[in-house]
């Protein structure tokens, strides 16, 4: 019983995993193809009927492909929708070599198809390919290979938000887990993951089918019988005989369990006339191996001994040791140029990354000689035009320098002129005093008409202290500014005084100017310096002007 429960588990990975269309569908596909005039509408609609047939007519499905091929090569269109049309194609060969037992072929051409959609990023057909070489790959003994190709098409499925590409992903991915005793109890949870992404009823019935097997795993034999049971009739009406092959197989191991030999018998021989139908040799391998083993189980030791005959036969038509080495041959090869693609690759990102740095460094090189050319031409632009404002201002402070010098020269003589006036003054005080002492009236008028000349002359010097008085108050008129608004109690006559002191004329000078003593002007220094609360050592200039710098502080 054992060895049934073994034959029975081996066979669930060519469990049906997609649905096939009823016959009024490929009569309607093949109208369509008569009725089409044009070359581009025939190819697909030729794949998409040789897709539908083939697991119940894999040799007339062959050729309604190698049909489109014919097409498809006479064209030799390079066409985004030609390119797309070859993809299909080469999967629907794949398929049907896979069928017919022509596994390094069926690798070859699931191969071009992924090559073909990988370089028009055709993301559909990517998916559907790498289910099919997935499923390749466990057929030959390489679960881990199998099970990285079905996440790959998992992950693509998503990302295009195909619903039905990803349940049938994980149905593959859920058979691939039969394979590896200490994952069988995963089985369950993607079949019931791929129900919860597509509700349709290819998927609900090829997902039943692999519960089933798991139920035989479980040795929960009762609820195998009835699923595999009712999964028949659906089989039936959609013609697809991979599966029901697959059906009548595994319920013939149930019944056997169950100690039905004639029932086990006989749909295991139902299994067996549909496997020749599709001409599916691996299945008829595990399916009179099954028998074999039924009969055995039962102590029918000659029908066993015919079984194993057959069995024989097969089995050394499909166990091709040269085939398998092929296979892997094949296989690394693929392997050996991906990654020699990618190395070229990367090589060449390298090398266009060692190319752009260096492009970069270039060019922040050139920007950092520019901007520096710039800085330092901006430097000197402004060191310039702080020479030439230097310049100005020294200019302007000379050109200050020489009127003052000017002014103070033009004050000077204004000062002298004035001395030299009160000189004359005086003299002329004497004059008068002489000429009351003459006796004779006709010297007195001709001394009293050199007075008048004299006084006449000294109308000059009037108006010579008026333009003084006004000399004052232009250079001052800061300094008198200054001294109106923040020292009110200071007299004019005191102001003015001050003002001649900025112009660092002394007291002599000083009194010469206003017509008073010295002793006069000492008297009004000492009243300044006791109204301003100063020593006689303190400067009176400098502490005016000390006022004014705080106020423009403040």
């Amino acid at each position: 019983m054992r060895k049934l429960l073994i034959i029975a588990l081996f066979l669930v990975s060519s469990i049906s995993i997609s649905a096939q269309v009823k016959d009024s569908i490929a009569d309607a596909l093949k109208i369509q193809i008569k009725t089409e005039d044009t070359d581009s509408g025939k190819i697909p609609l030729l794949l998409k009927l040789a897709d539908h047939i083939y697991k119940s007519d894999v040799t007339n499905a062959r050729k309604i492909a190698e049909n489109a091929q014919e097409i498809i090569n006479d064209h030799d269109d390079k066409s985004l929708y030609y390119t797309k049309q070859k993809a299909k194609l080469y999967q629907t060969l794949a398929l049907c070599d896979d069928l017919q037992d022509k596994i390094v072929t069926s690798l070859e051409n699931i191969q071009k198809a992924i090559n073909i959609a990988s370089s028009i990023n055709d993301s559909v057909s990517l998916g559907k390919s790498y289910l099919i070489r997935g499923t390749l790959s466990i057929k030959n003994g390489d679960t881990i290979v199998g099970k990285n190709y079905h996440k790959k098409a998992i992950s693509i499925f998503k990302k295009i938000k195909d619903s039905a590409g990803i349940a049938k992903s994980y149905i593959y991915l859920g058979v691939s887990f039969y394979y590896n005793p200490k994952h069988k109890d995963s089985m369950p949870y993607y079949m019931n993951l791929a129900k919860m992404y597509d509700n349709s009823l290819e998927t609900q019935i090829n997902a039943d089918a692999n519960l089933a097997a798991f139920f035989m795993f479980d040795q929960n034999f009762e609820k195998a019988k009835n699923t595999y049971e009712n999964l028949i009739i659906p089989h039936k009406k959609l013609k697809d005989y991979v599966g029901l092959s697959s059906c009548y197989l595994n319920l013939g191991s149930v019944y056997a369990f169950l100690g039905e030999k004639e029932k086990s018998l006989r749909v295991i021989d139902s299994s067996i006339v549909y496997s020749k139908k599709i001409g599916n040799k691996d299945f008829l391998v595990s399916q009179y191996k099954s028998r074999r083993n039924i009969n055995l189980h039962f102590k029918d030791y000659k029908a066993a001994i015919k079984d194993f005959q057959n069995y024989k036969i097969y089995f050394d038509s499909v166990n091709d040791l040269g085939e398998a080495k092929r296979f892997k041959e094949l296989e690394l090869n693929y392997k050996f140029d991906k990654e020699k693609e990618i190395a070229t690759i990367e090589l060449k990102s390298e090398t266009s990354k060692k190319t752009l740095y260096f492009i970069l460094l270039l060019l922040l090189t050139i920007g950092a000689i520019i901007t520096f050319i710039l800085i330092r031409k901006n430097n000197k632009q402004r060191l310039q035009l702080a020479e030439n404002e230097l310049e100005l201002k020294e200019v302007e402070k000379l050109k200050a320098d020489l009127a003052l010098a000017t002014r103070e020269k033009e004050l000077k003589k204004i000062v002298i002129e004035n001395s030299i006036t009160e000189e004359v003054l005086n003299q002329t005080l004497d004059d008068i005093k002489q000429i009351i002492t003459f006796e004779n009236e006709q010297e007195r008028q001709v001394a009293l008409k050199s007075l008048s000349a004299s006084l006449l002359s000294e109308k000059t010097s009037k108006i010579s202290t008026a333009s003084l008085q006004n000399y004052l108050d232009e250079v001052n008129i800061d300094f008198k500014v200054l001294l109106d608004t923040n020292f009110l109690e200071l007299k004019s006559r005191e102001k003015e005084l001050l003002c001649m002191m900025k112009l660092g004329l002394s007291s002599t000078e000083i009194s010469k100017l206003l017509n008073t003593t010295l002793p006069s002007i000492k008297s009004s220094r000492y009243r300044i310096r006791k109204k301003l609360g100063l020593e006689s050592t303190d400067d009176i200039i400098a502490f005016i002007e000390s006022k004014n710098t705080v106020r423009l502080t403040s």
